[in-house]
């Protein structure tokens, strides 16, 4: 009884202040979380944000330096860090050996299907206190942010398992918890919090709306998996849009939080039918196979422009593979394919300039155009 009503108070406590957090508007962003090359990812120029690990291998051992971070910082990105706050994982610095035979009282399960990782009663102080000192790491070695994964842990406790009808409460309290923390540690509410999957916690009945407000105001932006395309296959499922998802990302949207979405794709004409349904939404587009190891580029949208007071003209598009650029004071042009390899770098003399895809699949490209004041991209069709 003295331990239910410790964790009662735990979460009635009073709130720290959270002062308006900057709304976050980057596009586009890249993820990878296992073999990261730091020198790969600063210097691609297809993405403005990644979300990576803290370590290149999972362990403290392999984490990235302050000098890592900073380089990928100095190439114009953001830097966010992936941490699960839902499930325990036994490569972490934090895992005690003699968990497997007598675990914490917030320990649970294992994930039947995530080897390695368990299922916790996030609500414990004990477990967010763990929480707590690994993003202490993660501020520690300069990251702009942190991903916050298994969200949708909440779900398991209160329907799956069915033992916590307040899960869904203290999965929001959980997020406030985090930003209170860093607001604290960094002394600016600057730090930005992405919360992935999940994106219904605050549409639960345990939820209070003082609490929804306070679970937005701890966010800058939203992440999510498979909503267009949703299934069985590991990968390069058929279209199929979840519209329960994309009801409770409206509000996401409303609250000027950006959604971030990731759908696993490689087959080409899923990946074109993909980019022409988001392209009618406000949701920042990402695909790539479902392997951790591997970075895809950033999805630039023919509409991603920095700057849009220029007059460049493509022409035409599509075409067969030559393709000219006509526009003044250009200083630069890059050319990259779908998966963000950078193919051609242009440094034109005149006002005109045509270059050759012939060589090239057939498919979708993206040309970076630098401008002597501005810059934009925009995107390449080749038949």
């Amino acid at each position: 009884m003295k331990q239910i009503l410790f964790l009662l108070s735990f979460f009635l406590i009073s709130i720290i202040s959270i002062s308006q957090i900057s709304l976050l508007n980057v596009e586009p962003w890249a993820y990878q979380l296992q073999d990261l090359n730091v020198s790969q990812v600063a210097n691609n120029s297809s993405f403005q944000l990644i979300v990576m690990d803290y370590s290149q291998d999972g362990t403290d051992q392999a984490k990235y330096s302050f000098q890592q971070i900073d380089s990928i910082k100095n190439s114009g990105k953001y830097a966010i860090s992936y941490l699960s706050i839902g499930e325990a994982e036994d490569y972490r610095y934090y895992w005690n050996s003699s968990w497997a035979t007598n675990p914490p009282v917030w320990l649970g399960s294992e994930n039947p299907e995530w080897a390695g990782n368990y299922k916790v009663k996030y609500w414990y102080p004990a477990w967010q206190n763990i929480i707590f000192a690994y993003i202490d790491t993660i501020i520690s070695q300069g990251f702009d942010g942190i991903y916050l994964d298994i969200i949708d842990g909440y779900y398991y406790w209160e329907v799956t398992n069915g033992t916590e009808p307040l899960a869904a409460q203290y999965m929001c309290q959980f997020v406030v918890n985090i930003r209170n923390h860093v607001n604290t540690v960094t002394g600016n509410s600057n730090f930005i919090v992405i919360p992935q999957n999940g994106e219904d916690v605050w549409d639960q009945s345990s939820v209070s709306n003082s609490l929804k407000n306070n679970f937005f105001d701890a966010i800058n932006a939203v992440g999510v998996e498979d909503l267009f395309f949703y299934g069985n296959q590991n990968m390069n499922n058929p279209y199929n849009p979840d519209n329960y998802r994309m009801q409770m990302l409206q509000e996401y949207d409303s609250r000027g939080k950006q959604i971030y979405n990731i759908e696993y794709l490689s087959n080409q004409s899923l990946i074109q039918q993909y980019l022409n349904v988001v392209a009618n939404y406000n949701i920042v587009p990402y695909y790539c196979v479902r392997n951790l190891n591997y970075l895809c580029g950033g999805i630039i949208t023919e509409n991603e422009i920095i700057d849009n007071n220029s007059t460049n003209i493509i022409f035409p598009n599509p075409t067969n593979g030559i393709f000219t650029i006509e526009g003044k004071d250009i200083l630069k042009i890059e050319i990259y394919d779908v998966f963000g390899k950078q193919i051609l770098e242009l440094y034109p003399y005149e006002d005109r300039l045509s270059f050759d895809l012939q060589k090239q699949k057939k498919g979708i490209f993206f040309v970076n155009i630098y401008e002597k004041t501005k810059s934009l991209s925009k995107k390449l069709v080749l038949l």
